[in-house]
């Protein structure tokens, strides 16, 4: 009994976020307050662990108090964009039904007002949440 809930424990993902990285999207959700921003991230996953080294600036995106967006249709190809970061500008960094309905890939990186390391969360495409930790 113990033994799978090791098992489990150990299959849970982690999000390694590096310290650039971090800083990055506080400054640039910040600068975008009182509205949303988005970003990509770049970076690899291997295994159970998500390393975030890397920020994209979508290209066209569009962002207003409640929303933020991009057209998938408009970024170049590249292997390295592995999901979004993005700001809600009020006291949650829960995803919500949107947010999850326009999951891009391994995982979503949400962080709210008022954008310091403690106010950065990292969700699974099913909205479960993933520990962060930031690299330096």
């Amino acid at each position: 009994m113990f033994k799978k809930a090791e098992q489990e424990k150990k299959k849970e993902k982690m999000v390694l976020l590096t310290r650039q990285a971090a800083d990055g999207i506080i400054t640039f959700s910040k600068t975008y307050h009182p509205n949303e921003a988005i970003l990509i991230l770049q970076g690899k996953k291997k295994g159970n662990e998500i390393m975030i080294d890397g920020l994209v600036i979508p290209p066209f995106s569009s962002n207003g108090p409640f929303y933020s967006g991009f057209s998938l249709y408009d970024l170049p190809f590249d292997n390295s964009y592995i999901g979004t970061a993005h700001s809600h500008p009020g006291p949650s960094n829960r995803p919500s039904l949107e947010d999850l309905n326009h999951f891009f890939g391994f995982v979503s990186v949400i962080i709210h007002f008022p954008y310091e390391y403690e106010s950065i969360g990292a969700y699974e495409r099913t909205g479960k949440s993933m520990e962060v930790k930031i690299v330096d």
